[in-house]
């Protein structure tokens, strides 16, 4: 026989100070798993909206990527002969040379802290072979040939100072060239989002650089990227190729270092809640012996005691994953969905969205269930042993 959940729901307010105390260690434990997630889920989405499965990027062999790649004009030219390469309807092969430089802007809000931003130097191909990267209506147009203009992505556009439509900033090797914005573009919430966008012709000029960093290539089908890999890092070539998609998932590989500090942290916490579980318990055991023998006495068994005490322990610690969960949302509210992070690949800085995921309320719901499990577990075993007729007499 079962005791009614009443009967556990009413104890929890017995012992106020204790109960909160529990429910505040819990959801803070909560909190910061669900915080940490979302930010390492935002990072990942971000970066893997930036690839396609029909798509090559190209580096110089052994760069770590875009940043750290040179690729000679001519050495780029090699790639015209990969095998299955698509093409657009008037029979030019879809392969976007891009040049990636970095240049230092303000952030907007309080301090104005300098950020590194990624500028790519892109032809007009570059927005078939990236086909998420399109200008938002009535937010401008694409860059002229031969003119000093840009076109910004949004993330970027709200996060630093200067990017508005019509606005103008310094690039350039030495800093001293101005060019317009002449457009805003969205990219399906990806990486390109957080960068700007020049002629690649027009960046060359102003940086010196008459090279290019990457070459991305559309191919006629995602299975035939093996064979154009293999002939590009082949003698004939010889550059690296790669998955698109694998690039960015390399990229974002080092949120599972995030991951991991995040679950070693929650760990440490972790146990200090299922202490703080434990002590509440303990304290609820010591000051209802008398209710527990009477109970046993009237024919409740020791199994039905057992789970009374867990079940006690669960509604404090789903409470307060309840708790954290709207706490970190309220996290998210005050400082904004939109963030970023300089990467230490790129070394520039990415902006990305704060995302809590079904996985994200799944590992919050088990970390809570199995410190209200654990912690209550030693307390329920003592009240399952309470002696009948020493807990009467005591009384």
């Amino acid at each position: 026989m079962a005791l009614p959940l009443a009967y556990n729901w009413r104890n929890l307010f017995v012992r106020k100070f204790s109960t909160g105390l529990t429910f505040t260690i819990v959801a803070v434990v909560v909190c910061v798993l669900s915080v940490l997630l979302s930010f390492a889920a935002g990072i990942q989405a971000s970066l893997t909206a930036s690839g396609s499965p029909e798509n090559l990027l190209v580096l110089r062999p052994g760069a770590t990527s875009e940043s750290t790649s040179i690729i000679d004009l001519e050495d780029a030219s090699r790639l015209v002969q990969a095998p299955h390469l698509a093409s657009d309807p008037e029979g030019r092969l879809l392969i976007s040379h891009e040049l990636y430089v970095q240049t230092s802007l303000p952030r907007k809000g309080p301090g104005g802290a300098m950020a590194n931003v990624a500028v790519r130097g892109v032809e007009e191909t570059a927005f078939v072979v990236h086909e998420q990267v399109r200008i938002i209506p009535g937010q401008g147009r694409r860059c002229e040939k031969g003119g000093l203009e840009v076109i910004v992505g949004q993330a970027a556009r709200d996060r630093y100072v200067n990017l508005e439509l019509g606005n103008q900033i310094a690039l350039g090797r030495l800093g001293n060239r101005m060019c317009e914005v002449v457009g805003v573009f969205e990219a399906g919430g990806s990486a390109f989002e957080s960068e700007i966008w020049v002629p690649r012709t027009t960046l060359a000029d102003l940086y010196q650089e008459q090279i290019c960093s990457s070459v991305v290539l559309r191919l006629t089908s995602p299975q035939a990227a093996s064979d154009a890999i293999a002939y590009i890092n082949g003698p004939a070539v010889a550059l690296e190729a790669k998955r698109e998609i694998d690039y960015y998932k390399e990229l974002s590989s080092k949120t599972r270092d995030i991951i991991i500090l995040t679950c070693v942290l929650v760990g440490i916490m972790a146990i200090g809640a299922v202490f703080a579980v434990a002590n509440t318990m303990y304290a609820a055991v010591d000051g209802r012996r008398h209710e527990i023998a009477m109970l046993r006495t009237i024919g409740f068994s020791r199994a039905s005691i057992m789970t009374a005490f867990v079940i006690e322990s669960l509604l404090i610690c789903s409470g307060a994953c309840v708790f954290g969960l709207s706490l970190s949302l309220a996290v998210r509210q005050v400082y904004g969905a939109r963030q970023d992070f300089l990467s230490e690949t790129t070394w520039t800085v990415l902006a990305y969205e704060l995302q809590i995921t079904p996985q994200t309320l799944a590992a919050a719901l088990i970390v809570a269930t199995i410190v209200g499990i654990v912690g209550a577990m030693a307390p329920a075993v003592r009240a399952a042993r309470t002696g009948v007729i020493e807990a009467l007499r005591k009384a």
